[in-house]
């Protein structure tokens, strides 16, 4: 916690996600696209879609 603390006081942080932004977001999409393969969200998917009180937008 105290090393990324450190990084955004210094502005290394900042940095990095600006670097990061203008290569065209490849290690965000990446991890972007790992999330919404994992099995907790795939079958949060599928349960939210028997749910008939949950809104089609939210699902």
């Amino acid at each position: 916690m105290k090393k990324v603390l450190t990084d955004i006081q210094d502005g290394t942080f900042a940095k990095n996600w600006m670097d990061e932004y203008h290569g065209g977001l490849k290690k965000y999409n990446e991890y972007k696209t790992q999330d919404e393969q994992h099995l907790l969200e795939t079958t949060g998917k599928e349960l939210r879609k028997l749910m008939s009180w949950v809104n089609d937008e939210e699902a």
